[in-house]
């Protein structure tokens, strides 16, 4: 197999698979010059001239030729002595690089754009596939490492047009396929990087036209005349004044019918909920403030400057009857406007107040076929999860299919979207909304959500702080103003108050307009006397004592609707009360008194949750119980594809189980089709529990049950809860018999990590022991299962003194690749991944597995694995004395873990933005670093370990200043709460040497076991040594020298970026000068400690290192 060179991103080879060493800069480059010629010769003389610039000194000849032998056996290491090189090759009076293209990424990439020119016409289909592989090979800028010489940046300048021409064949081809929508947002990528490039906005302009957007095909052009004009002083070219002249005759070439677009028609508006025909609406009262700007915000958003709008307030307050006003009134300017509503009940679907609002949108503008399977999870009941091996990746496009569906609808008229009661929303409602307010915010879209400001926690509180990086609106709603009570009160009916009894029911009230409203309802139907005999204490007070008024008959209808819920069909309550007259009887008087609205023909619906919530907390738990089970039989009877609603009221019940766990089990999965890991999970729980309680005769139903809770769970965040729930499963897994079972338990979460996801230092043995006995006894065809046994294995075991994790890892790899499951291999890869830090290659090793990883990713399409794979080679990247590259592959990790919705991924890796505060000394900017990041990790649960690696984070930073005395209380701590880890112990030790307390010190760390080989060994073995040094410990000082020596060119805590002490050389002169090492060989330590800290921008170690050196009598670096 010949040998593989990349040129486009990180400058790289590989022989069989393994990094190949190129040695320096300089005959790095040599390489690469020949990789530029394609093949071709070229002359010594040239090669000198270019890689010196001009400067070559007199031996730069005989240079070249130690490159030249260098390289060659770098490239050949199998060549036999004496054999002319095969890939290397002298050809007089020069050299050439012999390799077929597909062994060079930036050939392949030449050859895969021609072949896309090439095809085009004749089969835009494989012209696209061309294409989009061309795109693939781009990892980064090609020769960036020698960027400063000619050479090298007038070919990256040639690749970098080829790229741009790679996105227009792809563009070009998704337009002769019918995917224009498709083919927008990487246009408009195109178009934003490349504003000079006329061919960049004549294809988007064409995409936008043919998507069925000719208002947005000529905005673009006439952005591109404008940025002509102002940029060069020039008119647009043939081709787009021809293009515009044909959008505005209506003569261009509609092309073949767009798949990705949705089938507008005219649209009307659309409003929930909208006061019965019979009926009108409650006055509106005051706000008049709040009206201004919101009809503020809609004047931007019709502009195409979108934006999302915060409304909050207490319960009451009226928050949904001032989203209702604004709502009605851009309804009659021509807005479409559509409402989603979440459920304070159990029982709503996952995603319910989007599903809502784009079921009820899409009556109005039905979406394409193609759009409309895209939108499957929201725009039905039925669906299941579909066929995407990385979850992130399903989510993302479904809420690409939203957020296309949406500005697709805003072509033909601004949309407001309201997302009332968004303080009862779960996770995936929440999650939607964030990614929508980005991708809407250039559109005439308004996104109004209302909330209780008093009930901001949680999801909420996280999405909040997302959105406000938009800088939304924020209204919140205080008390209505004495005069505006009044005319409210007299508007529900009690004309006759004087002003002291106005002004008693505005103080009373605060001036929530709910409560002022019941209390005047409360008046107008006792007298006034007789309401204000007893003053009421709240508002419940108040909805008691007009409940109690109403005839029996009517209390037990509403009753039985409070506990179907906030809204209840005719048809339900009616299958509960035994006779449809009582029932309709019932409603009317409840719509006489404003206790209930019809939102449409044969439903009702409470007034506000307040109602509901008054009449359910006064059904006892017993009549509550069976009611519930009423309820959930009406529901199968009248509504069967209530799925969600049916499991809630049948695990309420807990009459039936086989029915609560058969619904718990379609709801589940329901909510998994729509990504909301967090309900799915919920609901596996509790049809676990349930059919806990049917004894052993439901055991294996139980435990099938429990797979699945355990996988939502994790995917979910929680991933502590799920390695708690799988613990507690294999036992009985086990007691089964059943292998297959207890392999599909043991393996139930493979959560991608890039470090442990166990309190660290642990071994949770029950769990090795049961994957052991699992794959000792597995059937041979269970090959698939049998990867994912071992990859939990060696994720356990890493760190472990022993090898069995990695030879586990290297298994799992291997027939992952037999296999040929992307998914499959991307999930043994990252096992071997952290397997990788046992020996002093781990990081070459590292280097070449995250970047299989990253192919793999990209080109399977695998989200989750794709932030993975970047954060993998951040953290190799600054490991190897790289930060431009760390950087770059940790902005791209964010970004897309943005795009997939991962933050917590991308939270792990910003451990790097303290480590590089911790380089330039700004040591207070490191901390609070550290300890945000430790917060905010720590309040997911999806680790155990985020407070103890803050206090090692900030201890570092203490040690390096000279304070570790400050750090004893934190080290105390850390030291107890990870006591069987034997590095702590030599942290806490350092602390209480630097308070002077040596014989504490040593007592602290007699029988203190022994460094993990793990992520932190870079950084705890440092430690050590310099405990070894504070307690005069040669033979132990030795240890860690010999321990240190392979990472000598490495800085202490690259691995994790949690924390550093600065050069590993910098420890190992120092362990050398304690060990009496010969001079030359401390001072080549600190020589080198000098140079990788230079390396890395951190002047305050190349200070120190210099400051060794001068103390030993050595001239500083």
């Amino acid at each position: 197999m010949p040998p593989v060179v990349r040129v486009l991103g990180a400058f790289a080879a590989e022989v069989a698979g393994e990094p190949a060493d190129l040695g320096g800069p300089r005959q790095r480059s040599v390489l690469a010059r020949l990789v530029t010629a394609r093949g071709r010769m070229v002359t010594a003389d040239r090669l000198v001239e270019d890689l010196w610039a001009g400067t070559a000194p007199s031996r730069a000849a005989a240079g070249l030729q130690s490159f030249v032998s260098h390289l060659r056996r770098a490239l050949e290491p199998d060549r036999p002595p004496r054999t002319p090189a095969t890939v290397l090759v002298t050809e007089p009076p020069g050299y050439a690089l012999r390799l077929p293209d597909e062994s060079v990424d930036a050939w392949r990439f030449d050859t895969l754009i021609d072949e896309a020119a090439e095809l085009l016409d004749a089969d835009p289909a494989a012209a696209r596939r061309r294409a989009e592989a061309a795109l693939a090979e781009w990892r980064g800028p090609a020769y960036a490492e020698f960027a400063d010489l000619p050479w090298a940046a007038a070919e990256a300048a040639r690749l970098d047009e080829r790229r741009r021409l790679a996105v227009e064949r792809r563009a070009e081809a998704m337009l002769r396929l019918a995917s224009a929508a498709e083919a927008v947002p990487d246009l408009e990528a195109h178009a934003a990087a490349n504003p000079l490039r006329e061919e960049a906005w004549r294809l988007l302009a064409l995409a936008l036209y043919r998507a069925g957007r000719q208002g947005d095909a000529l905005a673009a052009l006439r952005r591109a005349r404008a940025t002509l004009t102002e940029e060069l002083g020039v008119d647009p070219g043939p081709a787009l004044r021809r293009l515009e002249t044909g959008i505005l005759t209506q003569s261009l070439d509609p092309g073949p019918p767009d798949r990705g677009r949705a089938v507008l028609r005219e649209a009307r508006p659309v409003l929930r909920p909208v006061p019965g025909p019979e009926r009108e609406a409650p006055a509106f009262v005051g706000r008049v403030a709040e009206l201004a700007r919101l009809d503020a915000a809609a004047r931007d958003a019709a502009a195409g400057r979108g934006g999302t709008v915060l409304v909050a307030g207490d319960a009451g307050m009226g928050k949904t009857a001032l989203a209702e006003r604004f709502a009605r009134d851009l309804a009659e300017r021509g807005w479409t406007c559509a409402w989603g509503r979440a459920q304070e009940t159990g029982g709503a679907p996952a995603a319910w107040p989007w599903a809502e609002l784009l079921r009820e949108l899409a009556t109005a503008v039905p979406p394409g076929a193609g759009l409309a399977a895209r939108l499957g999870p929201l725009l039905g009941d039925a669906f299941t999860a579909g066929g995407d091996a990385d979850v992130s990746t399903g989510r993302f496009r479904l809420h690409l299919a939203v957020g296309d569906y949406l500005a697709g609808v805003a072509e033909t008229a601004p949309l407001l979207l309201v997302l009332d009661d968004l303080h009862w929303a779960d996770e995936e409602t929440l999650a939607l909304l964030v990614r929508l307010a980005g991708r809407l915010r250039d559109r005439p879209v308004m996104l109004l959500t209302t909330f209780r400001q008093t009930e901001v926690e949680g999801g909420l509180a996280t999405a909040l702080a997302h959105l406000a990086r938009h800088e939304p609106l924020r209204i919140e709603l205080g008390g209505l103003s004495a005069d505006e009570v009044a005319a409210l009160v007299r508007g529900a009916g009690a004309t006759k108050l004087g002003d002291a009894e106005l002004s008693a029911i505005a103080e009373r009230t605060g001036g929530n307009p709910f409560f002022t409203r019941e209390t005047a309802r409360l008046i107008d139907a006792e007298g006034l006397p007789a309401a204000t005999r007893r003053v009421p204490a709240g508002v419940g007070d108040v909805l008691r004592r007009r409940i109690a008024r109403l005839p029996a008959p009517v209390r037990t209808v509403l009753r039985d609707a409070a506990v179907v819920g906030r809204d209840a069909g005719l048809d339900v309550l009616t299958d509960l009360a035994g006779d449809e007259e009582t029932v309709i009887d019932a409603v009317e008087a409840g719509l006489h008194s404003g206790l209930v609205t019809e939102p449409a023909p044969g439903r009702m619906r409470f007034a506000h949750a307040l109602v509901r919530d008054t009449l359910y907390d006064g059904i006892s738990r017993a009549r509550r119980t069976r009611l519930h089970g009423r309820v959930a039989a009406a529901l199968e009877r009248h509504a069967p594809g209530e799925v969600a609603a049916i499991a809630h009221h049948y695990l309420e019940a807990g009459t039936d189980p086989e029915r609560a766990v058969r619904y718990a089990r379609r709801a589940a999965q329901a909510a998994e089709a729509r990504f909301a890991h967090g309900t799915a999970a919920d609901l596996w729980v509790r049809a676990v529990e349930t059919l806990r309680g049917q004894g052993s005769g439901a055991a294996r139903d139980r435990l099938e049950a429990e797979v699945a809770a355990i996988r939502a769970t994790a995917l979910a965040g929680n991933v502590v809860d799920a390695r708690d729930r799988r613990l507690a499963a294999i036992a009985d897994a086990r007691a089964s018999g059943d292998v297959r079972l207890l392999a599909r338990i043991i393996a139930s979460f493979d959560v991608p990590t890039l470090w442990t996801s166990r309190e660290y230092g642990t071994l949770d043995h029950a769990v090795v022991e049961a994957a052991e006995e699992a794959l000792a006894r597995l059937p041979g065809e269970e090959r698939e299962l049998r990867v994912r046994l071992l990859t939990t294995l060696a994720i356990e075991l890493e760190g472990e003194p022993h090898d069995r994790g990695a030879t586990a890892s290297d298994e799992a790899v291997r027939t992952a690749r037999a296999l040929g499951v992307p998914e499959l291999l991307a999930v043994a890869l990252n096992g071997a991944y952290v397997n990788s830090y046992r020996t002093a290659d781990g990081l070459a090793r590292r280097y070449r597995l995250a970047s299989e990883l990253l192919d793999l990713a990209t080109r399977h399409d695998l989200g989750t694995y794709l932030v993975l794979a970047h954060l993998q080679l951040q953290q190799a990247a600054i490991s190897a004395l790289d930060p431009p590259t760390a950087q770059r592959h940790l902005e791209e990790g964010r970004r897309l873990a943005d795009q997939y919705g991962l933050p917590l991924l991308a939270e792990i890796g910003s451990w790097y933005a303290g480590l590089t505060h911790a380089f330039t000394a700004t040591f207070e900017e490191a901390e609070r670093t550290y300890e945000r990041l430790s917060d905010a990790i720590g309040r997911t649960r999806i680790w155990a370990s985020e407070q103890a690696v803050g206090v090692l984070g900030v201890f570092c930073l203490r040690l390096v200043q000279g304070r570790a005395a400050e750090m004893l209380d934190g080290s105390a701590w850390l030291h107890r709460q990870w006591a069987h880890v034997g590095a702590t112990a030599d942290l806490h030790a350092l602390a209480l040497i630097a308070a002077g307390r040596t014989a504490e010190a040593e007592r602290v760390v007699a029988g203190a076991g022994p460094v993990r080989l793990d992520y932190f060994f870079d950084l705890t073995m440092p430690m050590r040594s310099l405990r070894a040094i504070a307690l005069g410990d040669r033979g132990l000082a030795g240890e860690c020298y010999a321990a240190l020596l392979p990472f000598a060119e490495q800085f202490t805590g690259g691995a994790t970026a949690i924390g550093t002490l600065g050069p590993v050389s910098q420890i190992l002169g120092d362990l050398a000068k304690f060990l009496d090492r010969p001079a030359d060989t401390t001072a080549a330590h600190y020589r080198k400690a000098a140079e990788v800290a230079t390396r890395l921008g951190a002047s305050l170690w190349t200070e120190r290192a210099n400051t060794a050196m001068t103390a030993l009598g050595t001239p500083a670096a």
